[in-house]
């Protein structure tokens, strides 16, 4: 799933079109097909969240939108880059101030509390890790 019909035939062609079963172009902020609904066992979430325009409670749709397509016993996952509570490298915090002054990322305060705020929401089972400036996450058990 993907916004850009350019990216998903990207990594279609990539992945090889024999291992791809759908290819969505969908908008995250927006609920699922229905026919999505309950039909993933995992749905992986890496890096996108910190692309994402707004702060990281605008953000908890998405996670909600994911959590209906899981099925009971799903798991979502994935890691973002975070842009508070950590500390960035020179080479980071340039990059950092560019990226969210171009709009290419939104995650001047995104903090690891902020994101496992908006998966409790909607899981029970939230486990998040920092390392270096990413969080990495994984949250089972819809609400």
């Amino acid at each position: 799933m993907d916004l850009n019909e350019a990216s998903l035939n990207a990594a279609s062609t990539r992945a090889g079109e024999s291992k791809i079963k759908h290819k969505i172009s969908h908008d995250v902020f927006e609920p699922y097909p229905a026919a999505l609904h309950g039909q993933f066992d995992s749905i992986s979430m890496f890096y996108l969240l910190h692309c994402l325009p707004g702060n990281i409670s605008t953000k908890s749709c998405v996670i909600r939108n994911a959590a209906q397509a899981l099925t009971d016993d799903g798991t979502l996952y994935g890691a973002t880059i975070l842009g508070d509570g950590v500390v960035h490298n020179s080479f980071g915090q340039k990059l950092m101030r560019i990226y969210n002054q171009k709009g290419i990322f939104s995650n001047t305060k995104d903090s690891e509390e902020g994101l496992t705020h908006i998966l409790s929401e909607h899981f029970v089972n939230v486990k998040t890790k920092v390392q270096g400036t990413v969080v990495m996450f994984s949250a089972s058990g819809k609400k």
